[in-house]
Parts: structure tokens; C-alpha cells; sequence
């Protein structure tokens, strides 16, 4: 191997990964306390976490955005199909223990399937039973494609970060280049509203953080509420099919999660030491929350755990991950690789909570049940913590 060939491609990497977290700087107190996205899993920043003494001697981005609120503008309602070339066929099945994930490009389905995809995606979400996963590809914003069973690129559009997928798969959301805040499901999609992307330098002004609703987001069917994140340092907010913007969690910086029970998971404060953070039960008051001991981050699928990080975290990431009952804010398991740390993670259809891990000398991808049994799910893979981890996990 090239190994001039290979430092160079590094550090392009590297010099695009800082570019991406300076970019994200009204993010950094986030950014250094949490792995981006839903499931918030961006391998280009994990590997940009080397640099993050420098981030935190940035200059601070001013707010310049301004939201124009919409109410369900309809873009197109037939997306479009697959072509008539079948693709590869999937491999035989094998034993994934139930959990979707993707290493490399391969996308390893619960069934035991596994798929070979076009591109390495940095994050991915399962959506009527396609795999939509978002890749960086050096420019300010990225590329979503929509991949069939048959690793088939059925359709690709322009986002400004990670998609969002609701709990039952079938209802898409994300902020297009052009502002609009888009939800999709099979047969139609709609505009739930607009965004100001102005921003200075190539700070991302808003991404989507969640969705809930669906599947047909118009407001005379179904309706939605897409959740937003700002990147300029504003406060996060969400849009719903009646046109309505509004923040369910006065006071939220980013929101983590929400499900179709109503709860919301956000971050609340950011300090130097610490962060607080929600978990928002609608018509319950939980004794435990708001919380500064933990990050409450994504909800179980059946509603009754969330996942928990350190309250605050530098440097390569957190160095525990937990599993927290939702009622009373008990951890029920925790994980914590020795002289390592944890990269992404996402809950299984199965309530497991699935997260890769760096041990100093491999990857290892691991799942944790509720009551702290933790189940390695593949053999490790050699690697270095720079070069980034090569499992992707699937969120959905």
C-alpha cells in the first residue's frame, strides 16, 4: 500500500472533518459532549474528536437566521421507483442477533441478510423497508440516498445533515439545501415548513433532530411534527402539520429523540463542566428530571428506557454508556470499556441498545440489554481510533 497515498488521503480527511466541526462551532459546547445526530453518529466527526482541544478555542459564531414558518406546501407526491436492473442479490442469511447495522459497505439486515451498498455512509435509518443512509462528500452539506433491499440506489436528494426516521419506519424528515423542512412516506411528501440557512462561514444553521406522526404528514390525514436543531446558537424547535413552530421543551438547545407517546428527550444547559438535560413525559411530572448527572439521549422503542451518556464529555467520546429506566431515571446497565470509549449508538428493534466501542487496538460492536447484559455481536476489527470505526449504526 501507498503509504504517501495514504497520508494524503488522511489528511484531506482530517482538514475536511475540521472544516465539518468548525462549521458546527455554535455547536461546540454539543459537539464535544455529544456524538452528532440520532443515532448522532458521524464517523468524520468521532475522527475529529483528535482535534477538539483546538475547537475549543474558536471564535463564536453570531445568530443570523430567521425562520419563516410554513404549512404543508406539497412538493411531489410520487417518488420515485426503482430501475429495472435488480442489483446484486443478497447474500445468504446470517446470524446478526436481530440488529441492523452497516461495516463498510456491506448492510447487515436483521434478517441475517446482508446487502452490498454503493457508498460507506456516515449515519443510516431504516424507512419502508429501504436503508437510507447520508454520506459527506467534502462540500458544506450532504447527500442522502434511498437503497433498496437489492443494494439498488432508488433515489438521492440534498440535506444539510442526518435524516430522521419515526418509530415505526414509514415516515422520513430532513432539512433540504433549500431550507425546506421535508417529511416523506411511501406515495407522497411534504414541505412542513421553511428555514433561513444563512449562516457565517459554512456553519449548518438547522438539521433535523426527530420525527414523529405519519405516515402521510399533510394536515387533513395523518400530520407530523419534524423537530429542528439549530447550529447558530438559537434555541431548537419544532413544526407541525397546522403550520404551527413552536418548542415543546421550553429552553432546548438540541433535541435527542421523541417518540409517538409525546416524550422528547433535549438538552437543556450547557456549562463548562457539565450539561443538563429533559425527558419531557407528557401529563407525568417524573421526580428525576431534569437531570445534570447524565445526557438522556435516544428512547427505547417500547418507551420505557432511554439511553444515558456522561453529563460531559471531551476528547475521542464518552467513555460509558447506559441504559436508564424512563419512570424513575435509574440506570439499569452500563458499559464501560476499560482505557477506551464508546463511537455511535442506536436502539434495535428488539429494545436492545447497540453501540461500537474502542478498546485502544479494535472495534468491537456490542449490545446492551436493559438489565446491563451486554452481547458482542461480530468478531472486532483492528483499527486505529483516528482512522474512525468501520461500523455505521442503523437507527429505526
Amino acid at each position: 500500500m501507498n503509504n504517501e497515498r495514504d497520508d494524503t488521503t488522511w489528511e484531506s480527511a482530517m482538514s475536511r472533518d475540521f472544516d465539518a466541526r468548525v462549521r458546527d462551532l455554535n455547536e461546540a459546547p454539543l459537539d464535544l459532549t455529544s456524538v452528532k445526530g440520532k443515532a448522532m453518529t458521524i464517523r468524520r466527526n468521532r475522527r475529529m474528536a483528535v482535534a477538539g482541544g483546538v475547537l475549543a478555542a474558536a471564535a463564536v459564531i453570531i445568530p443570523v437566521a430567521a425562520i419563516a414558518a410554513g404549512n404543508g406546501t406539497t412538493v411531489h407526491t410520487e417518488p420515485p421507483v426503482a430501475t429495472s436492473d435488480p442489483g446484486p442479490t443478497p447474500t445468504e442469511a446470517v446470524d446478526t442477533g436481530g440488529v441492523e447495522y452497516v461495516q463498510g459497505d456491506t448492510w447487515h439486515r436483521a434478517d441475517g441478510t446482508e446487502v452490498t451498498l454503493p457508498h460507506d455512509y456516515d449515519s443510516a435509518v431504516l424507512w419502508d423497508g429501504q436503508l437510507v443512509g447520508t454520506r459527506y462528500d467534502g462540500e458544506v452539506y450532504s447527500t442522502a440516498d434511498v437503497v433498496d433491499g437489492q443494494g439498488q440506489v432508488v433515489d438521492s436528494f440534498d440535506t444539510t445533515g442526518a435524516v430522521a426516521v419515526n418509530d415505526a419506519d414509514t415516515t422520513l424528515a430532513w432539512v433540504g439545501t433549500d431550507g425546506q423542512v421535508m417529511t416523506r412516506w411511501d406515495g407522497g411528501q411534504v414541505s412542513m415548513g421553511q428555514v433561513d440557512l444563512a449562516a457565517a462561514g459554512e456553519t449548518i444553521a438547522w438539521t433535523v433532530g426527530a420525527v414523529t406522526g405519519g405516515p402521510d404528514c399533510h394536515e387533513a390525514v395523518d400530520g407530523c411534527v419534524v423537530y429542528l436543531n439549530s447550529g447558530l446558537g438559537e434555541g431548537s424547535t419544532a413544526y407541525d402539520s397546522h403550520g404551527i413552530q413552536d418548542s415543546p421543551v421550553p429552553g432546548a438547545l438540541k433535541f435527542f429523540d421523541a417518540d409517538e407517546d409525546g416524550q422528547v428527550t433535549a438538552l437543556t444547559e450547557v456549562a463548562d463542566d457539565h450539561t443538563c438535560s429533559e425527558l419531557v413525559i407528557p401529563g407525568a411530572d417524573p421526580a428525576w428530571g431534569p437531570t445534570c448527572d447524565h445526557q438522556v439521549q435516544q428512547i427505547s422503542p417500547d418507551g420505557k428506557y432511554v439511553a444515558g451518556l456522561p453529563s460531559y464529555f471531551d476528547g475521542l467520546g464518552p467513555t460509558t454508556i447506559s441504559v436508564i429506566d424512563a419512570a424513575d431515571g435509574h440506570v439499569t446497565g452500563q458499559f464501560a470499556p476499560e482505557g477506551g470509549f464508546i463511537g455511535s449508538w442506536a436502539w434495535s428493534g428488539d429494545g436492545r441498545l447497540v453501540f461500537d466501542t474502542y478498546d485502544g487496538a479494535s472495534w468491537h460492536l456490542m449490545a446492551m440489554q436493559p438489565d446491563g447484559t451486554i452481547d458482542e455481536l461480530t468478531d472486532p476489527v483492528k483499527g486505529s481510533a483516528d482512522a474512525g470505526s468501520p461500523f455505521t449504526m442503523v437507527a429505526g
